[in-house]
């Protein structure tokens, strides 16, 4: 329990300071579209790391029970589901750093 406390506060300073960040970019130099991208990137990252730990752990489930992937998923379709969520995910998290950073130049 103290663990998902320490989470939820480390997630909540960080949604604050880029809510901080977005107003006072807006502000200043008036980009809303790089607001936006960061605030894609920011959210697109914080999925990506949540999806690869809920597979992880059900990679540690299987193995402990001596399961295989496809039985914890609830069939091949949906292992498969999985991997195209981690890797829509992943293109989504580049794409989106890729466009933050080129338009920053």
């Amino acid at each position: 329990m103290p663990i998902l406390l320490i989470g939820l506060s480390f997630m909540g300073l960080f949604v604050l300071s880029i809510v901080i960040y977005l107003i006072k970019t807006w502000k200043v130099a008036g980009h809303p579209n790089r607001g936006l991208n960061i605030v894609i990137f920011a959210f697109s990252l914080i999925a990506l790391i949540i999806s690869l730990k809920l597979f992880w752990n059900m990679g540690v489930y299987a193995d402990e029970y001596n399961a295989s992937l496809i039985h914890v998923s609830g069939g091949m379709f949906w292992l498969y589901m999985n991997w195209l969520r981690l890797g829509l995910l992943f293109i989504i998290f580049v794409f989106s750093g890729v466009q933050l950073v080129s338009r920053s130049r």
